[in-house]
């Protein structure tokens, strides 16, 4: 609160406007990271139904293929303007391409096939997880006993999402090497993350977001080539090219725009906190797009998992006023 003479009384007034301006700006960093999250909800609903068709390479390729050729007219004055940047920070783009892009999806979409979608969705929560043991051990982040516990009561609240409440359906999962590759994507997607904090910020989000791209269609090319050798050229469908532009737009060129920026507003640990609400989405795809019901309990899981997820945002005080020093 900042208080101020005039004329010899103390008027009393509200938040600076810098702190409102902070607080609106971590406030729009919340909303960004929810809204990829959103977004890359569908990815796992689209990925499982067009594992059953493509395959992962082929799915990959298509999704980075398409994310360039809809994106480089966009990015290209931006990528010319920072070229000198670009390359100072080549090892730094190169990584997170690896791990946030390439590898992490080729992950995923093969872990899709030989692990079920509850498996999928129950380990691809350990992200904050991986994100805190990471910041805590490598750069000596202090984690407070109030994040910790949002992040355990976010957990069990996806938990409960995913097996609707029926322990039993916990206790009897089977894990495959599906299972394995899903926590391997996880912990690269942890680190793509704490990556994202070392970009320079003269470098503009599409130069940074659009070169990852690359290094991840370069990944997939490979594999994509190996697989038109051994099964021939992949036959296309129109609900298949549908989906595809989907992942392209929706899942990378948006989303990643989005997380980027929110994971430079509200910082790494927060944002893979907030990477916990991606059942709680999946939930209303599968309610929108299948027509499954949404349970009691359901309901119950999901204010769980956001009463987690706040309560773990303890550097991000919304709507809580700093206390300013006294103006005399």
């Amino acid at each position: 609160m900042m208080t101020k003479k005039t004329g010899g009384i103390k008027v009393s007034g509200g938040p600076t406007i810098e702190s409102k301006s902070k607080m609106s700006g971590m406030t729009l960093g919340v909303v960004f990271a929810i809204v990829a999250i959103s977004i890359w909800a569908g990815n796992f609903v689209i990925s499982r139904g067009l594992s059953g068709t493509y395959a992962p390479a082929v799915i990959a390729f298509c999704r980075w293929s398409l994310a360039i050729i809809i994106m480089f007219p966009l990015a290209a004055k931006h990528i010319k303007k920072d070229w000198a940047l670009i390359l100072k920070q080549k090892w730094l783009i190169i990584a997170c391409g690896i791990c946030g892009t390439g590898v992490y999806n080729l992950l995923c979409y093969t872990a899709g096939r030989t692990t079920s979608a509850t498996n999928l969705s129950l380990l691809a929560t350990s992200s904050p997880i991986f994100t805190i043991i990471i910041m805590r051990l490598i750069f000596k982040e202090k984690i407070s006993p109030k994040k910790i516990f949002g992040i355990i009561l976010a957990i069990f609240g996806v938990a409960c999402l995913l097996v609707k409440g029926d322990i039993s359906v916990l206790m009897s999962l089977d894990f495959t090497i599906g299972d394995i590759l899903i926590l391997l994507a996880t912990l690269l997607w942890s680190i793509y993350t704490i990556l994202n904090k070392y970009k320079d910020p003269n470098v503009s989000t599409w130069s940074f977001i659009f070169c990852g791209f690359v290094v991840a269609w370069a990944i997939t090319l490979p594999f994509f080539i190996g697989g038109c050798v051994q099964h021939g050229f992949p036959e296309f469908e129109k609900v298949g090219i549908a989906c595809f532009f989907y992942l392209a737009i929706g899942c990378s060129i948006i989303s990643f725009m989005l997380w980027n920026k929110a994971v430079l507003i509200i910082g790494a640990t927060n944002a893979s906190i907030i990477y916990n609400t991606i059942p709680v989405f999946s939930c209303f795809f599968a309610f929108l797009i299948l027509g499954e019901p949404i349970l009691p309990v359901q309901i119950f899981s999901i204010i769980v998992i956001f009463a987690g997820v706040t309560i773990a945002q303890d550097s991000i005080k919304f709507g809580k006023k700093k206390k300013q020093d006294q103006i005399e």
